[in-house]
């Protein structure tokens, strides 16, 4: 009788260590959002304005480059600092030069867990956003500096995808909108203030800091 029970205390035992080492084997971490981040990434913009229609209708989007800082404080919530540049097509608008610059700070709500390589988020903030176009070509046959500049309302949602820790790649979407920019023209403000609009859409690639030391 001794012996069944010893026999059958060692078998529960392998299996229950057996089980734990596959368990382990099995849920593993895949993704954090944890710590000190560094990112960059190119983009594609769009943009609309009433007050810039032939400009928007002519040079309304163009491709981009930008960095990003983050900090997460845990899985959940998170910082994070960013600044892009945009080139347009300036030759529509028989312009020297035209681009935008945003520059952004905002909150991040991470989700899903570390178990999972795919981490959805969404994320808002505030923008501050500069459209610069040099020499443009006016209706005298002269040619005009404009500045506009303004903060605006930024949200944007998308996926980070861990390749391997701590490396994760990102595709994000965002708007800013609302907002009310002063125009300066040929280094001269004006009264008149734009609605400008923009939308991108990010490709990039992340480094988690904290995976690291």
């Amino acid at each position: 009788m001794k012996s069944v029970r010893f026999t059958f205390l060692f078998v529960s035992i392998s299996l229950l260590l057996v089980s734990t080492k596959l368990l382990a084997q099995t849920i593993r971490q895949r993704s954090t959002t944890e710590g000190l981040n560094l990112g960059i990434q190119g983009h594609y913009m769009g943009w609309s304005s009433d007050y810039f229609q032939f400009l928007d209708e002519r040079s309304g989007s163009g491709p981009g480059i930008g960095g990003r800082v983050g900090y997460g404080f845990n899985q959940r919530f998170e910082v994070f600092a960013q600044y892009d540049f945009t080139s347009l097509n300036s030759t529509n608008i028989a312009a020297q030069s035209f681009h935008f610059t945003h520059t952004t700070a905002g909150v991040r709500f991470n989700f899903s867990a570390t178990t999972h390589a795919l981490r959805p988020y969404a994320e808002v903030g505030y923008a501050y956003q500069t459209g610069k176009a040099d020499q443009v070509l006016n209706s005298n046959g002269g040619r005009d500096n404009l500045i506009f500049k303004g903060g605006s309302l930024h949200v944007g949602a998308g996926i980070n995808y861990f390749i391997a820790l701590p490396v994760a790649i990102s595709l994000n979407g965002s708007l800013q909108a609302g907002a009310k920019s002063p125009v300066s023209i040929n280094g001269f403000s004006t009264t008149d203030k734009a609605d400008v609009a923009a939308f991108r859409i990010s490709l990039g690639v992340l480094l988690f800091l904290s995976e690291l030391f």
